[in-house]
């Protein structure tokens, strides 16, 4: 910034007598970005929790032929309170077996079985429907999954199938899905008193949990998508992402596992995972919205300060020209050094309202990298957009 010397007499200026007057800077003033007062930061996204694995009904049933397989407990396993044996009859159980018998579980399927704690009742339900892993075409063949579903696993009557989500950060999905399908598998074994009555009890557990809007959520597709599978979606879904459970649903469950609290503490972390995404997709949000509110009312005053800036120098140069400062020397120097100072003062706010905007920068790309991931890890469940797979 360069303000005029003070003049002692007519000679000290140029042609006309008057001391000559360099411009005063005037700094270009923040302008706001087009289409808005500053850059606006993306919609924040809403990243889905990984969808529930659903039982896809098939029609009749068919079994295939084998060899006698000992679970013998199984004749005698019942629902606390209702002394009602699991199986509806022996014929069931002989065709299950048979089934077993026939069935050699990949090792990617034993796993899966030995990471649940599935005990040996729950191994044997699994194994009846020989479960696969299979890949994104196989798996939407196998349970017709339509581009507009978004299923891990399916339970047809027959056969379990469950989607290959090989995402490391997701590791558990698999096997939760795993338990989840066979509990269907499970349910569809119990007499219709047991289910009644399991009925009563699941609805206690779903009532218990109704602060819990996603599970309303879902529940509510099922409706849709699946009318009449309430009770055994809640069957499964209950056994394996609810921990504290009444202790005659805790006893019922334990029939199928070992320590059921494994395969829930699974559910617990690879749903961890989207949770924390969308809490820092929402901090990273509020802090941008934050900061755009700041470079906007500072951009506001800045402007309004730089134009009283300018419009004040004018009138000092005008007084000087017109030697309004003659015989006042401390006069003119204590205005121009005001007016040098309110100058710096303005750089100094033009430079921290860059430095913002800088800073802003930096969250929006943050955000914008927040939403590729949690795009790959959705894309990374859902087989229908698997790039050269699906249907």
């Amino acid at each position: 910034m360069s303000l005029p010397p003070y003049p002692a007499d007519p000679s000290q200026g140029g042609e006309a007598g008057q001391p000559e007057v360099p411009p005063m800077p005037v700094y270009a003033q923040p302008q706001p970005a087009p289409g808005g007062s500053h850059p606006q930061p993306p919609a924040q996204q809403h990243f889905a929790l990984p969808p529930r694995p659903a039982k896809v009904r098939g029609g009749g049933m068919t079994w295939w032929q084998g060899l006698l397989v000992g679970v013998a407990a199984l004749l005698a396993v019942a629902l606390p309170a209702s002394g009602v044996a699991i199986y509806a009859g022996n014929a069931r159980l002989i065709s299950d077996r048979q089934a077993v018998a026939a069935f050699t579980p990949a090792d990617n399927i034993s796993a899966l079985v030995e990471r649940t704690g599935m005990n040996d009742v729950g191994t044997f339900l699994f194994y009846t429907s020989h479960p696969e892993l299979n890949t994104a075409t196989e798996f939407n063949t196998a349970c017709g999954i339509r581009p507009e579903q978004y299923l891990l696993g399916c339970y047809t009557g027959r056969t379990i199938h469950l989607y290959d989500v090989t995402e490391k950060r997701l590791d558990g999905l698999r096997e939760v899905t795993a338990a989840h399908e066979m509990l269907h598998a499970a349910f569809d074994r119990l007499d219709r008193a047991s289910q009644d009555r399991l009925g009563v009890l699941l609805e206690e557990a779903y009532t218990a949990h109704g602060d819990d809007p996603e599970l309303a959520e879902r529940m509510d597709a099922y409706a849709v998508s699946q009318p009449g599978t309430r009770v055994t979606e809640l069957h499964s879904i209950i056994g394996t992402e609810f921990s504290e459970l009444s202790p005659e649903l805790e006893q019922y469950y334990g029939q199928y596992f070992d320590d059921r609290s494994v395969v829930v503490g699974m559910h617990a972390a690879y749903v961890k995972v989207f949770t924390d995404l969308e809490t820092q997709a929402t901090d990273l949000t509020n802090q941008i919205l934050a900061l755009a509110d700041e470079i906007d009312a500072d951009t506001l005053a800045y402007n309004a300060d730089q134009t009283q800036l300018n419009a004040d120098i004018e009138a000092f140069s005008a007084k000087n020209q017109s030697y309004g400062y003659s015989g006042n020397q401390a006069g003119f120097d204590a205005d121009k050094a005001a007016l040098i100072a309110r100058d710096s003062e303005l750089l100094t706010r033009l430079n921290g309202i860059n430095e913002k905007k800088g800073r802003l920068g930096d969250l929006q790309q943050q955000l914008r990298d927040l939403d590729a991931d949690a795009q790959a890890l959705n894309r990374s469940i859902d087989s229908t957009i698997v790039p050269g797979e699906g249907i």
